[in-house]
């Protein structure tokens, strides 16, 4: 098992805080394998193997444990007033009732409790009734640029550019870093996107027509980047041929971004300062996924690196939306407490017409927070106080880059 340090430090930070901690993300992003670490270093770090109780819903043996009294039961029976019990379930969402029963063990029992989930309706309604206030939400994602080429050993100096083309190609899912062989990790793929849509999606939210909704899913990779509504995207399929309404699009696009499969980007009027409920973008989880779907598509290799930019930022727990200023678009607003600043991104800018279009989206902003403008280039085109940042100095975090 490779560390993922930021997550494992994420948990052991909040090592037996009154609060049950949870693993979310898509299917398959190593959240089971952040368990089995954490579990490693509980055992390094002094705990017995028996104050730890692992339970995993995708093992057929531990079925039995959805019952919320038989769990109740194998906790009581280890129980130990004079040791604290830490309990590990992987795939809680499997378990009826799962919050009812969680919290139930929480208040009655001196027990810390790590959970992982691939669906954020988990925190949404009923489920938030017996856990509002109660639940600590680490949000895992595939590997980030700096761990895949940690994963396959790659130099973080040298031939960057050839590793971030494999890297979009095949995807960031660690099961795919971890194979060399192309032909196998095209089936990794086929079979991590037949997992995500079918079990995830497409059961769990009782799709009844598949067909429509892979034609949502479809328009959506194809246009990342783009700014979407419900009601747009209907019309667009509508002129393609595909009769569907903008409350089934929008109940879609919902059921993605429950299975972490998309990642919704909000709106914001910089000069209203208000945020805006229409035609926000979405970005996918995995750039391999997406291939499998659409195929490797190089016509707007810029809005796929937002796409990997995006995702960095959340990694870094800022909150991202994207801009409007004025008539003009500003790729990302981001905030995190006091830090804020503002985001292009464009494969390069050698062009002077795509520099000048870049540039002039800051336009009009009376705010001094930092500027910049993000591209694979590597000559600098800083000018008036926007900084142009090579996107690999962004994404391996070295110094003087926004971390």
């Amino acid at each position: 098992m490779i560390q993922r340090q930021r997550y494992l430090e994420s948990l052991i930070r909040a090592l037996n805080t009154d609060f049950v901690k949870i693993l979310s993300g898509v299917r398959r992003s190593g959240k089971s394998t952040l368990l089995q670490l954490f579990k490693q270093w509980l055992l390094e770090s002094g705990r017995s193997p028996d104050q730890i109780i692992e339970i995993s819903f995708e093992k057929f043996e531990d079925d039995v444990y959805k019952d919320g009294k038989v769990l109740h039961a194998l906790v009581r029976e280890r129980a130990d007033k004079d040791r604290r019990l830490y309990l590990l379930i992987d795939e809680v969402q499997e378990m009826p009732s799962w919050a009812k029963i969680i919290n139930s063990l929480h208040v009655s029992f001196d027990i810390d409790i790590y959970l992982t989930g691939s669906n954020a309706r988990m925190f949404s309604g009923e489920y938030l009734t017996y856990l509002a206030g109660r639940y600590l939400e680490i949000k895992v994602y595939p590997l980030s640029f700096a761990e895949y080429l940690d994963f396959k050993g790659l130099s973080h100096t040298d031939h960057l550019a050839v590793s971030f083309e494999t890297y979009l190609r095949n995807g960031a899912f660690p099961a795919t870093a971890l194979s060399v062989d192309e032909q196998l990790i095209q089936t990794i793929n086929q079979g991590l996107f037949d997992s995500i849509f079918t079990r995830d999606i497409i059961l769990r939210g009782q799709i009844r027509e598949p067909g429509s909704f892979m034609k949502v899913a479809k328009f959506l990779f194809e246009n990342i980047g783009s700014q979407v509504s419900a009601n747009n995207l209907a019309n667009s399929l509508k002129a393609a041929g595909s009769s569907i309404k903008a409350d089934t699009v929008d109940h879609y696009l919902t059921f993605m971004c429950d299975a972490f499969m998309l990642y919704p980007c909000d709106r914001y009027d910089l000069r209203g300062r208000a945020r805006l409920r229409t035609n926000g973008k979405y970005y996918v989880v995995d750039t391999g996924i997406r291939n499998q779907l659409i195929g490797v598509d190089h016509s707007n290799k810029g809005h796929v690196l937002e796409n990997i930019v995006f995702l960095e930022l959340l990694r870094r727990g800022y909150q991202v939306f994207t801009g409007k200023n004025g008539a003009a678009e500003i790729d990302f607003m981001v905030q995190k407490g006091n830090q804020k600043f503002y985001i292009q991104v464009a494969w390069s800018i050698m062009d002077e017409q795509t520099r000048t279009r870049e540039f002039s989206a800051f336009s009009g902003i009376q705010d001094v927070f930092p500027r910049y403008v993000m591209t694979l280039d590597t000559f600098d085109f800083s000018e008036q106080g926007i900084v142009h940042l090579n996107v690999f100095e962004f994404l391996l975090g070295r110094i003087g880059a926004i971390n």
